[in-house]
């Protein structure tokens, strides 16, 4: 259950494989750390992180994505990561 209000919206990516469940999992588990910030949290959210960044790598190459989306989605990636 996502929690938090994000920038971009897992449904808004639906149809285009993967990118549904692999971002709905990473907002999860940032929620997770965010209420719990332990060193296995953070791990698990750093983990699936580096998974969300091939799969929107992947749709970008296929062309399910355009570049400036996939650039974009791995800035917000990165904010939620590394700015706590």
């Amino acid at each position: 259950m996502i929690i938090a209000s994000y920038k971009y919206n897992p449904i808004d990516f639906s149809h285009i494989l993967g990118l549904l469940d692999d971002l709905t999992t990473f907002y999860n588990l940032h929620n997770e750390y965010i209420n719990d910030k332990t060193q296995s949290k953070r791990f698990a959210l750093e983990k699936h992180g580096e998974d969300l960044f091939f799969t929107i790598k992947h749709r970008a190459l296929e062309g399910a994505i355009t570049g400036t989306t996939a650039h974009e989605l791995r800035e917000h990636m990165e904010e939620l990561l590394y700015i706590d």
